[in-house]
Formats: structure tokens, C-alpha cells, sequence
């Protein structure tokens, strides 16, 4: 039985780099390759790696996510994804574009990726991972032994802390948890790095941060588009404005709530009055491919979604209703919640042909929209104009 394990690779784009130290002495240089996710063998090893695969994470459901283009612009994976690092024997061209890596037995192996590699093999035999994706594959000949382990640490420690941990080992987030803890999806947010859940603490700070009229009043002229296009600018935002954010405690849970409402309904209110239906068909429906999309915040069902690039727009739209008490400076709705939901009833269908609209004009990118500017501009005017005039016809 021999003691060496191989995999070919094809691949469209290779590179060889000499190491600059190294080479005469061992050897040693970098072989980089662009793989496509679905030219990538099985079966490499992860002997040398310092971490086993454990991709229930949350964040590791992420990365998968943007494998299958989720909420992402497509064909991005490679740029959002470090890739994989392998320590090798040999890289020999046995062909145009494919090439044979052999490995030592309990030697060689994936040293840094282990998450992206399991993921990708994982999700090779779905018939929806798309064709056009790829991953960074970086093959490192010539290392000495001695060195893997160095190496091996040294790659994995550059995963670091995230902000939102830290924040949570400060309690930060502790108002928050208190106000959430008896609902039934207080055990679906993750809180820091490594907890399970399906949203965390930052999803929470960006959806607060759009309907905080103490940061972005509403006779302003700026609009919190860093709610969805950045989450890490929410997040800092929180850590600078505590005050701020805790006077929303009374109108958290409705914003979860509407949250939850605006993504699952848009699908029913597009086809009983637009177009003549076809909800399913329009670039910012997200249709599950297997069994149904759960909305935690309401504990609805439903095999189609809006996406979150048209979702966040229309949801900070009623940042409109928000308003501060004279006398405590919380924030509440102006006229409740219920006000809420009969202002989405009254004004949904506007506001879907508007994002449509925006949609077809943006080449039908759902993460173009969700960043266009004018766009949270002329959404959250609609809700305004149409609130009030209502009330002058009432009047």
C-alpha cells in the first residue's frame, strides 16, 4: 500500500511561485491555482490541519451561503473566501490545465480551509451549486516537515475575535437579551463567534440602526444604507451611540416582527395585485430548494423570501412612523404598531413596483439595490407622502 495520496486538479488559471528564502535550499515554492468549485477532488486530507471541520457554525453556514450566491453578488465566493492552503510533496502538469499534487501520508494535507474544502465536497452533488463559482487553491511544495506545525498554527490564528464577541464579553448586548429572552427565536441569535443561530447580535444592531431617529432623523437627508451594505459600520455604531440604540427598546420586537412580515408576504401581495402574479420569477424572490423558508420573528412559513438587498429598503421605510417621547426620549410608533401594519397593507404594492422598478434599472441586482442610496431616499418619501395623505383626507 503506498504512503503517498494524490489528487488531480484541473483548473482554467495557475501560477508558480518560487519562495524568495527558500527554493535553492528545499525547494520550496507555491503553486496557485483558480479552481472551479466543481473541478475540486475529494479525498485530500486534513492531516496537518490544526482545526477539525465543524461547519454547523453559524459563520461557516455564511460561507455556504455565499457558495450558492444567497444574498451575495454572484461569482463572488472566491473574493470573499481565503481559499485553501495545501502542503504538498510535488505538483506535476500531467496535462493542459491539470495537474497531479501528491502528499505523505499524515504529512501533507490541507494545513489552512478545512471549513471551505468540506463545505464545497459537501455540496458538490447539489444540482443547484452554480457553475460559474470558484476557490483559491494555494499548494505549497518543498516545506520541511518540522516546519508544517508552525505553519499550520501560524495560518489558523488569523482568524480573530470578531468585534461582536468582544462586545458581548462586555455584556453590551445584555439589554437586548433581556428583552428578547421569552420569545421562542432568543435561542436562534448567536451572540458571539462560535454560537449557533441563524441571525446574531450584528443582523439585530443593522435592522435597529434602520429605525433609529435619534441617529437619522426623519427630516434628514442621509439614510442608514450602512444597515445592509455594511453591518461591521451598525455594529460600531452601536458601540459609539449605547444610548442611543437602548431608547429602541420599546420597539424592538415590532421591528423583528415587520421584519419577518415585509418577507414573507411581498410574495402573496405581488400576485393578487401586480402583474398578474409571477412573484416567483422577480430578481429579488428567493425560492427554497428544499421544504419551506422558516421566519423565526413570526413563525411563519413559506418557499419563497425576499431577499435582503430589496427586503432593507422597504423595511427602514417606516423608519417613517418611528418618533421619540418628549419626556423619556424612547422611541415608539407614532401611531402603534398596528399602524404599522395597516401602512404596509395600504402602501406594499407601491413600494414592490418601486424596488422592481429599481431592479430592472440596476440589471435586476438585488445587492445593487439594496446599496442604491436614491433608492432608501425615494422609498422611505413614498411612506411619508402616502401617511400623510391619508391623514389630510381623514382631516
Amino acid at each position: 500500500m503506498t504512503n503517498t495520496n494524490k489528487a488531480t486538479i484541473v483548473v482554467p488559471l495557475a501560477r508558480r511561485i518560487p519562495d524568495p528564502n527558500f527554493k535553492d535550499e528545499f525547494g520550496l515554492e507555491r503553486h496557485i491555482f483558480v479552481v472551479p468549485v466543481k473541478n475540486l477532488p475529494k479525498g485530500i486530507k486534513l492531516d496537518p490541519n490544526a482545526r477539525r471541520p465543524k461547519t454547523s457554525k453559524r459563520v461557516y453556514q455564511k460561507v455556504k451561503a455565499s457558495l450558492f450566491n444567497q444574498d451575495c453578488e454572484p461569482g463572488t465566493f472566491h473574493l470573499k473566501n481565503k481559499g485553501i492552503t495545501i502542503v504538498a510533496q510535488s505538483v506535476q502538469t500531467v496535462a493542459k490545465d491539470t495537474y497531479e499534487i501528491s502528499m505523505v501520508n499524515g504529512v501533507h494535507g490541507i494545513v489552512d480551509g478545512g471549513h471551505t474544502y468540506t463545505i464545497i465536497t459537501d455540496a458538490q452533488s447539489s444540482a443547484d451549486l452554480p457553475e460559474d463559482q470558484y476557490v483559491t487553491v494555494e499548494v505549497r511544495v518543498g516545506v520541511p516537515e518540522v516546519w508544517i506545525p508552525d505553519i499550520a498554527g501560524g495560518l489558523n490564528t488569523s482568524v480573530q475575535v470578531q468585534d461582536m464577541s468582544l462586545d458581548n464579553l462586555a455584556n453590551a448586548f445584555q439589554w437586548i437579551k433581556d428583552e428578547i429572552k421569552s420569545k421562542s427565536y432568543f435561542g436562534k441569535i448567536a451572540w458571539s463567534e462560535n454560537d449557533p443561530g441563524e441571525y446574531d447580535a450584528r443582523d439585530l444592531v443593522s435592522l435597529m440602526a434602520m429605525f433609529n431617529v435619534s441617529l437619522h432623523p426623519n427630516d434628514g437627508d442621509e439614510h442608514p444604507v450602512y444597515g445592509y451594505e455594511k453591518k461591521s459600520v451598525a455594529l460600531k455604531s452601536f458601540e459609539q451611540n449605547p444610548a442611543s440604540f437602548k431608547l429602541m427598546r420599546p420597539i424592538l420586537k415590532d421591528i423583528l416582527r415587520l421584519h419577518d412580515i415585509i418577507r414573507r408576504d411581498y410574495y402573496h401581495i405581488w400576485n393578487e395585485n401586480i402583474d398578474g402574479g409571477k412573484a416567483g420569477h422577480l430578481a429579488f424572490s428567493e425560492k427554497k430548494s428544499k421544504g419551506v423558508w422558516e421566519f423565526p420573528f413570526t413563525g411563519q412559513k413559506s418557499e419563497y423570501r425576499m431577499v435582503n438587498g430589496a427586503l432593507y429598503p422597504i423595511l427602514a421605510s417606516f423608519r417613517w412612523f418611528v418618533v421619540q417621547d418628549r419626556f423619556s426620549g424612547e422611541m415608539k410608533w407614532r401611531d402603534g404598531f398596528d399602524g404599522i401594519l395597516g401602512a404596509w397593507d395600504d402602501d406594499a404594492v407601491t413600494l414592490l413596483k418601486s424596488t422592481h422598478e429599481m431592479s430592472n434599472s440596476l440589471g435586476r441586482n438585488p445587492q445593487s439595490v439594496g446599496k442604491s442610496r436614491p433608492h432608501w431616499a425615494n422609498l422611505h418619501n413614498i411612506v411619508a407622502k402616502r401617511d400623510l395623505q391619508r391623514k389630510a383626507s381623514i382631516a
